[in-house]
């Protein structure tokens, strides 16, 4: 299928549906999940067999270049897919901090030999990546990092600390951001290295977090040894890296097609139950509310589509990914309130007592995260003014 063009997308899509239809694991039907995070720990193997399996079927790395174990195919087959794996109730893929945050950083600024090392065991997880930015001192305030890397040779020295870093527990590969240069404007010092998880005074402590999963981690370093290679991009272009890594991470994902499954299970739910005598579909405040969130939905999906599209035809997003991240994640809070409130006393049962076991719960709890990585609310809204709306900044002294 390799350098398919768009009008080749109808054979397609139902060449991918028929997959579909044979390869789902009868495992996954019992499940109520959307996203790796609400997998449970028992399945993680499982899902890394799932994303190994759509990689060699070919709908992995749909737009990738084929010389790194992507497909070369257009947008339009990438948005097909995604709506194929939303129709069909597929599992998410367990690697997608290395698919969707470090592949980009590597394709635009790695080196041949980071891209061909790198990539093609990403998208098969092979080996299951995360993320190294955010420090016990360091967090909305990243340029603040505080972790070192000091060249020795043909080696970097790493020193240092990163905390709240999903899939550490499981991750074989860790991008981070380290200082290398204290003596330059703090933006200016920033390297983005690439370090193996296994690398001797490399230490991981996993944090439960308030659904009682230990996705979260603390990692340590202390004197861990990096080949200079692995370095992506100069030694002070860090910054520059992570800024576009974060564009993606805020930027358009099709993921949010799976939003309509979950309006559809909520007016189902909303169908079945009965206060006061009657449907609570029929409660004029509901179905406002619910109205609400599907308006807002359709209209976040038509702004991820035109997204895409501006993202594949090679127009930057810039800070506008900022206005996506920040309506996204708190339409997600939003949506996640109503499905529990459509529950009534129910919502008070967690995860295999409750309704649909539990999910809905979980995922109001876990919604409280979208409003704080890849930047909270707040520094969102700080862009959308400054650079959208071209508001002035308030002064130091003022704040």
């Amino acid at each position: 299928m390799s350098g398919a063009d768009a009008h080749d997308v109808a054979p397609w899509r139902e060449e991918l549906r028929r997959w579909l239809e044979t390869n789902i694991p009868s495992w996954w039907r019992e499940e109520f999940a959307a996203t790796p995070f609400e997998v449970p720990e028992r399945r993680f193997e499982d899902i890394r067999s799932w994303q190994r399996a759509l990689f060699e079927a070919g709908y992995l790395g749909i737009t990738l270049p084929t010389a790194y174990g992507g497909q070369g195919l257009s947008a339009e087959h990438e948005r097909v897919c995604a709506e194929e794996l939303v129709r069909a109730g597929a599992p998410p893929i367990v690697n997608e901090i290395g698919v969707k945050l470090c592949i980009p950083a590597l394709l635009a600024y790695g080196t041949e030999a980071q891209k061909d090392r790198f990539v093609r065991n990403i998208l098969s997880a092979r080996e299951i990546w995360c993320q190294g930015y955010s420090e016990p001192g360091a967090g909305s305030d990243l340029a603040s990092l505080q972790t070192r890397a000091i060249r020795d040779g043909d080696e970097y020295v790493v020193n240092g600390t990163k905390i709240w870093t999903t899939n550490g527990t499981h991750g074989d590969w860790i991008f981070c951001l380290v200082r290398t240069d204290p003596d330059v404007p703090k933006q200016a010092g920033i390297g983005f290295l690439l370090v193996d998880m296994s690398s001797p005074g490399l230490d991981v402590a996993p944090i439960v977090n308030i659904t009682t999963d230990s996705d979260f981690c603390q990692v340590f370093f202390e004197d861990v040894r990096v080949s200079a290679g692995n370095m992506v991009g100069r030694p002070d272009q860090g910054w520059e890296i992570a800024n576009h890594v974060l564009a993606h991470e805020r930027g358009p994902n099709l993921a949010l097609l799976r939003y309509g499954g979950f309006l559809d299970r909520i007016a189902e739910r909303a169908r079945a139950t009965r206060r006061a005598g009657r449907s609570l579909a029929a409660d004029p405040t509901f179905r406002q509310r619910f109205a609400q969130c599907r308006i807002e939905f359709e209209m976040l999906k038509q702004q991820v589509l035109q997204s895409v599209e501006e993202a594949r035809a090679g127009r930057k997003g810039g800070p506008s990914s900022s206005l996506l991240k920040l309506q996204i994640s708190e339409f997600d809070q939003r949506l996640s309130r109503l499905a529990n409130e459509a529950q009534g006393l129910a919502s008070l049962l967690w995860l295999d007592d409750g309704i649909d076991r539990g999910i809905w719960q979980w995922r109001e709890l876990w919604s409280r995260a979208y409003t704080i990585f890849a930047g909270s609310s707040e520094i969102q809204r700080n862009i959308i003014a400054e650079r959208i709306l071209g508001l002035p900044r308030t002064p130091k002294g003022q704040r």
